[in-house]
């Protein structure tokens, strides 16, 4: 039996970054976990996740999106995305990947909460780049958009979960056995109410 505690924020939102990437900081200590795979649209989470990070030896994956100019999406800076690959770690646009996350996936998801629809899309992307092997655990982290939400941006939600890449995805029988070894989300680190 394992026993963890789940953080349940009171609302989604920017507000909770330092704390998702601090309990996630725990929990890959914890776990020995090398893989944090993150959303970072403006590089504000990247940031924040490069100096709570420093010194664990885990490897960032960082995902952020590449819009048109003049668009909320962006503006991510070349500076931040410079430091990250200087400190070993990695990052791409999810706009660059080709990869395959159906819609009603998505709104599924999105009834546990945006972040976690987030978590899984970042971790499809990152497998799918190359940057992270499939069935590696890994620790994920999204929030609640910019857009739409009143405090959004940042994140709120992080989970533990196997990386797995898109094509796979839907995919039960990737992994034959028990049903307990196939593919899955293993743990919510924390998430909004």
């Amino acid at each position: 039996m394992i026993i963890e505690k789940i953080v349940y924020f009171e609302s989604g939102g920017r507000h909770n970054t330092d704390d998702a990437l601090r309990l996630s900081r725990e929990r890959a200590v914890e776990r020995g976990i090398k893989n944090i795979v993150l959303a970072s649209i403006t590089g504000f989470s990247a940031e924040r996740a490069l100096d709570i990070f420093k010194d664990v030896g885990v490897k960032l994956t960082v995902v952020s999106l590449r819009g048109p100019s003049g668009s909320p999406f962006s503006g991510f800076p070349e500076t931040t995305r410079l430091r990250l690959l200087k400190e070993g770690h990695n990052f791409c646009y999810a706009t660059d990947i080709k990869y395959y996350f159906p819609e009603d996936v998505q709104r599924t998801l999105r009834r546990f909460c945006e972040g976690l629809k987030v978590c899984v899309e970042v971790t499809l992307v990152a497998t799918d780049a190359g940057f992270l092997k499939p069935g590696e655990e890994i620790i994920a982290l999204g929030g609640t958009g910019r857009l739409g939400y009143e405090r959004g941006g940042g994140l709120d939600t992080a989970v533990v979960m196997e990386s797995i890449g898109s094509k796979d995805f839907l995919n039960l029988e990737t992994i034959f056995g028990k049903k307990e070894e196939r593919r899955k989300i293993k743990e919510i680190i924390c998430k909004p109410r």
